[in-house]
């Protein structure tokens, strides 16, 4: 029961991550605005907001991290993730090896990020790490 409730919390905590990088986040102290009100938010402000989002995102997952390496239960638990997310993306990939349209947003995602590492950048390390052995 312990392992599944873990389990289960775990996977709820990499889903909402994976779709909270696209949401914009309104805090205590912002106004929601009335659909009258056509405020167009600075960039500035929504660019300091996700990156408060993702610092936060990543403190939260650093401490996640200590706590499974640190209890050697959930460190199983993190490594049969692990392997079963490796096992989905290989029967993913096989499935979808004759996808055109899937094959071709692969090749072109890589043509652009080998244009990037080109042109001197590096790209951004993911703020959240995979669990690793130490």
């Amino acid at each position: 029961m312990k392992k599944n409730i873990i389990m289960i919390l775990l996977m709820v905590s990499f889903t909402v991550y994976a779709h909270a990088a696209d949401r914009v986040v309104l805090g205590v102290n912002e106004q929601i605005q009335v659909p009258g009100e056509r405020r167009i938010p600075d960039a500035s402000a929504i660019a300091n907001r996700a990156k408060e989002l993702l610092e936060i995102q990543k403190k939260l997952f650093d401490m996640e991290r200590e706590v499974i390496q640190q209890d050697q239960e959930l460190k199983q638990i993190a490594e049969q993730i692990k392997q079963l997310q490796q096992q989905l993306r290989e029967k993913v990939e096989d499935k979808l090896k004759t996808n055109e349209e899937y094959q071709s947003l692969k090749q072109r995602k890589e043509q652009i990020r080998q244009d990037y590492i080109k042109a001197n950048f590096k790209p951004k390390e993911h703020p959240v790490k995979r669990f690793e052995r130490r």
